[in-house]
């Protein structure tokens, strides 16, 4: 189900980060977050990042995610890039295999990685 336009730049309007288009090979896995003394490790799932910005991402996964849960995202945009932790993201939305997720927590170390991954995307090296 597609939103009116008026909505769509309403939409738009409220990011506080803009979203870059990601190279097709950019991938993710996920599991729903849990406590931080357990020791799960199993990845719920994968998927494809489609956009990406300091504040989210759109993804495409064959997995189904829940609107409102809570995930712990590995990013790994390209094979020369080192994988990015989003210790929390909340699923916003979701239209079919497509999701948005808002990034509510990340480490320093990660956001920075995310700043820098953000700025190569935008302006790539010639």
């Amino acid at each position: 189900m597609s939103r009116p336009p008026s909505q769509n730049r309403r939409i738009i309007e409220r990011r506080r980060h803009p979203r870059i288009l990601t190279p097709s090979s950019a991938l993710l896995s996920f599991k729903r977050h849990i406590d931080p003394f357990q020791s799960e490790e199993r990845a719920e799932g994968d998927g494809t990042l489609i956009e990406l910005s300091l504040g989210g991402c759109r993804l495409h996964s064959d997995n189904p995610l829940d609107i409102g849960e809570r995930y712990h995202l590995i990013l790994q945009v390209s094979k020369k890039s080192r994988p990015i932790i989003i210790e929390t993201a909340v699923v916003q939305w979701i239209q079919e295999n497509i999701c948005g997720l808002k990034f509510t927590s990340m480490q320093a170390i990660h956001e920075s990685q995310l700043r820098e991954l953000l700025l190569e995307l935008r302006h790539p090296a010639p």
